[in-house]
């Protein structure tokens, strides 16, 4: 019976480490700041290395699960966390008067915007990003 337990925890171990390295983002990212010129300038110089030096076509044109996987990259790319910063801008809302934190959420939004092909939000989202999502519009809206 010992070696079945031991059998099952080193099987719990894998499956953990499998889906932390799945992870589309390394674990010591933070959320970007909002409100930051200085950020939204480091994202757009991203954005824009990004979209010349790996895409043959603009960003807007890719499907919703490879768009969200460019501005995941544009993240990360700056040092923030994509998913983080969503849930933040969730949390504790923005200032919708205010281009900076405007655009920061149009940016987060990016995925699931404007797409030239219909665009399923379960099939990009997991279900706490549809609910900040949905805070993030919401937000945007009032």
């Amino acid at each position: 019976m010992n070696m079945l337990n031991q059998i099952k925890n080193v099987a719990w171990l894998v499956v953990v480490l499998m889906l932390a390295a799945c992870s589309n983002e390394p674990a010591e990212l933070t959320a970007a700041p909002l409100g930051e010129r200085k950020v939204l300038e480091s994202l757009a110089a991203s954005y824009t290395t990004i979209s010349d030096e790996r895409l043959s076509i603009s960003p807007m044109s890719l499907n919703g699960e490879d768009r969200k996987k460019f501005v995941t990259k544009v993240f990360v790319n700056s040092g923030y966390s994509y998913a983080m910063t969503m849930r933040a801008m969730a949390e504790t809302g923005f200032d919708k008067s205010n281009k900076l934190h405007v655009d920061m959420a149009e940016l987060v939004l990016m995925p699931h915007r404007n797409p030239r092909h219909p665009v399923d939000l379960s099939a990009i989202y997991s279900t706490q990003e549809l609910q900040d999502i949905a805070v993030i519009e919401r937000q945007l809206k009032m």
